[in-house]
């Protein structure tokens, strides 16, 4: 089962962000306190958001392309490298503006942050090369990019917090920098050429995977030929209502919560945020898989990777949620007790989260990114209204905003998914089915017999709009 390797292997690569996160959160948050925790955030997190949101769904719009082989990797390092250039200038210079209005001159916090913004197009191009490589398939190319930086941050983040007498800016220039070290790994991968067509099985042995459009036609899978200028910037354009609301609902509360919370109640909200995210990396892994296509694997093994992610994310927050009451105050200080309730209901939120994600990445692999959109932009403005309302209430209610958000976002994109003609009905992407167990307790050798396909192949497809398009390799 490759794509179940796949997915563990992604998961593994992701649990390290979060992890490097929960590692290093308690070193700051005992070095700064709370204020300084929260002015921690409020430094860093606009500069992170920027480099997801910045691209204007040029990121989707190129795994999209190199997903359907209308690009080919070469093609898409360059047109990442050109596209960083322009986008990132108008990053610096929103940044600014947002300095402006969000801190305070007098402090040194204004300057402190501009000289910040100077890193913003490197997360720029960091994020468009992950983009290309995740169409491309090469999961191992973005575990490097994402695995590789979070290491390097943990280890320069925890020596500093116990040699020197940090100060926010001095954190913030830590972790940024060694954030952006990711595309040092990711683009020389990008830019090398794709190696040989992928094979599927057949009853005569196997034969290579000829992916639809102008690749079938030139008769190759990574030939260099025009870039397709409109059609990424038509599919960026489409794409972009949905970055922008699924990155407001994502991080807007921390990034506008300065002025909103105020630095106490940001710096709980923050810590909350470390831990109800871990389980996060189980949707991210899967988008990942979803994003990529499925030409060798075929359909039946993508619908397992969507349905096996909500449970498992479930799961993690579960546990989290159970532990809050301990693991909060003991791994980042009583001080920090009151953040205990925000990561409760942050747990709850990051399972919505999970269904977010996975319902976008179907929508956005098979040419949906306008339905996709709608469901973003819908939960995105629930979330700020609400934040804008509950903001009283301070980090409890900025989690319960993030909650109520993500749910409306869910539905709608719900309802999007279930006409698409790959997706016989939304258990096939949600619950797994008594089959997918057994067959994941075989490959952990939990029982003695694997099955060789998985009995949910026929569920899914017997009654579905189309057949299987490959078969699966299980």
């Amino acid at each position: 089962m490759r794509v179940a390797g796949r997915l563990v292997t992604a998961t593994a690569a992701n649990l390290l962000v979060p992890v490097s996160g929960l590692i290093v959160s308690p070193f700051l948050s005992r070095e700064l306190g709370p204020e300084g925790r929260g002015l921690f955030a409020a430094l860093t997190l606009p500069i992170v958001v920027c480099g997801w949101l910045g691209t204007y769904g040029l990121q989707d719009a190129l795994a999209f392309h190199v997903r359907q082989r209308r690009l080919s990797r070469r093609d898409a390092a360059r047109v990442s490298m050109l596209a960083a250039v322009p986008l990132g200038l108008v990053a610096v210079l929103l940044l600014g503006v947002l300095g402006l209005f969000v801190f305070d001159r007098t402090a040194g916090e204004r300057q402190q942050f501009m000289l910040l913004t100077l890193l913003a197009p490197v997360h720029l191009l960091t994020n468009l090369v992950i983009g290309a490589l995740t169409g491309a398939s090469d999961v191992g190319g973005v575990n490097l990019m994402k695995a590789v930086p979070a290491v390097l941050r943990t280890v320069l983040m925890v020596i500093a917090c116990v040699a020197f007498d940090l100060s926010p800016f001095w954190s913030a220039l830590l972790a940024l920098t060694s954030t952006a070290t990711g595309v040092l790994f990711g683009l020389p991968r990008l830019r090398r050429r794709a190696g040989p067509a992928s094979c599927v099985e057949t009853e005569n042995g196997t034969a290579p995977v000829v992916p639809p459009g102008p690749a079938r036609r030139a008769g190759a899978v990574d030939r260099p030929g025009p870039i397709p200028v409109r059609s990424l910037v038509r599919y960026a354009l489409v794409c972009l209502p949905g970055v922008l609301a699924a990155t407001s609902s994502a991080r807007l509360d921390q990034v506008v919560g300065l002025p909103l919370l105020g630095a106490r109640e940001l710096g709980f909200y923050a810590v909350a945020v470390s831990v109800a995210e871990l389980p996060t990396v189980v949707a991210t892994a899967a988008r990942t898989i979803l994003m990529g296509g499925a030409d060798a694997e075929g359909v039946t093994s993508v619908l397992w990777v969507a349905r096996m992610a909500l449970p498992a994310a479930a799961f993690g927050c579960a546990v989290l949620a159970a532990g809050a009451g301990l693991l909060v105050p003991r791994f980042f200080g009583v001080a920090f007790a009151p953040a205990v309730l925000p990561t409760v209901i942050l747990c709850a939120a990051t399972v919505v989260y999970t269904c977010v994600q996975v319902f976008s990445a179907l929508l956005l692999a098979h040419g949906e990114p306008a339905r996709s959109s709608a469901a973003l932009v819908a939960g995105s403005l629930t979330g700020v209204l609400l934040l804008v309302v509950l903001a009283p209430s301070g980090a409890v209610g900025a989690a319960l905003a993030s909650l109520v958000g993500y749910v409306v976002a869910a539905g709608a994109a719900a309802r999007s998914v279930r006409r698409l003609v790959v997706v016989p009905s939304l258990r096939a992407v949600t619950v797994p089915y008594a089959a997918d167990l057994r067959l994941l307790c075989a490959r952990l050798g939990w029982t003695r017999r694997e099955p060789r396909h998985s009995p949910t192949e026929a569920q899914d497809t017997v009654g579905s709009r189309v057949p299987d398009s490959g078969r699966s390799e299980w």
